[in-house]
């Protein structure tokens, strides 16, 4: 009957441990794939903010002027200028997708072309 009471109890526990182990590699592989996926939404928001930029650069060069926002496919990116003076630009560039906030800070210099000085993401 001893024997009997020992099986049980080492099957039982031999099963509890799988459990846990099972638990914790399932766990883990939840927790990578939302460091993944929170990587690429960042990625893209990054994205969608340099896109803004770049129309933003295109703007001053065409028509020496900026609005407030710049709306393309992927979203919309709210616009800010700190300082325009003669032909010097800086201005904040911030896109906002998928809850996930990209900041741009830009000078330019704008001549016969316009010139980036500083793309700096903050």
């Amino acid at each position: 009957m001893n024997k009997g009471y020992v099986a049980i109890t080492s099957v039982l526990i031999i099963a509890a441990i799988g459990i846990i182990i099972g638990t914790v590699i399932t766990l883990s592989s939840i927790s990578e794939g939302q460091t993944s996926l929170s990587g690429e939404r960042r990625e893209a928001a990054l994205d969608l903010t340099e896109s803004c930029v770049e129309d933003s650069l295109y703007s001053i060069n065409t028509t020496n002027s900026l609005g407030s926002a710049i709306t393309l496919p992927p979203g919309s990116c709210t616009v800010t200028v700190n300082s325009h003076v003669g032909a010097n630009w800086t201005y904040t560039v911030t896109g906002t997708l998928n809850g996930y906030t990209k900041t741009v800070q830009i000078t330019a210099t704008r001549s016969n072309t316009i010139t980036p000085i500083v793309w700096k993401e903050q």
